[in-house]
């Protein structure tokens, strides 16, 4: 329990300290304007980077059930945390970024393979990013534009917590979403037609899906 917490405490200061420079870095990268990647330099972000690392990170560590799982979750929250930050101040989704998710999960399901001597992750990985990618077509059913990030992104989320997983997450996001969209309505800055960056929002659900499954609840195996 100590080791955990030590463990806890060490990453999630780090992942939190280095976000800000990761994600500035990619911000400046994807704007001529450095003037967008001033909050970054604000003492209360790098306090919330700080807070919502180490939570992110305890959440993982009490809760992963492998070791190889635990680390494949904690390297995921590097990229995830960065694109949030971006995707926030320049809308748009860094494929840097989805390529290190990617890499992360691609080196997981070797190990987990071998270990395992079995290959029946695949079909979860191709299942999660077929939903993923359905499920983006509905907003353009709707009329309701998506970004190519998002969407690039929502495949991405598919590919690392599956479809079960997935499913979870989207909910989660719209529960944030329409938060999100309550308070702009009560403040009065915006309304239903405002458009908000999704990337934050759909880390948000896959950081607590990788946290915490309603499904692993009714022994649904959603294999993270």
């Amino acid at each position: 329990m100590v080791f955990k917490i030590i463990v806890s405490i060490i990453y999630g200061i780090a992942l939190g300290i280095v976000t800000i420079p990761l994600s500035k870095k990619l911000t400046l990268s994807r704007t001529e304007d450095p003037a967008e990647a001033a909050p970054l330099n604000k003492t209360s972000i790098k306090i919330l980077s700080l807070v919502l690392a180490l939570a992110a990170t305890f959440g993982i560590t009490f809760t992963a059930d492998s070791p190889d799982l635990y680390i494949r979750n904690l390297l995921l929250l590097i990229p995830i945390f960065s694109l949030s930050f971006v995707d926030a101040l320049v809308r748009k989704i860094p494929n840097s970024c989805l390529l290190s998710m990617l890499v992360v999960e691609v080196g997981y399901v070797i190990y987990h393979c071998i270990s395992t001597k079995s290959m029946e992750i695949l079909p979860s990985i191709f299942m999660g990013f077929f939903v993923g990618m359905v499920v983006c077509l509905i907003p353009s059913i709707l009329k309701i534009p998506m970004g190519a990030g998002d969407i690039k992104y929502s495949g991405v989320i598919g590919i690392c917590i599956y479809a079960t997983g997935y499913f979870q997450s989207m909910v989660i996001m719209a529960i944030l979403v329409a938060i999100a969209y309550l308070y702009l309505k009560i403040t009065k800055k915006g309304d239903m037609k405002t458009q908000i960056p999704m990337g934050p929002f759909l880390s948000a659900g896959t950081v607590i899906t990788m946290c915490f499954s309603v499904f692993s609840l009714f022994d649904v195996n959603i294999m993270i």
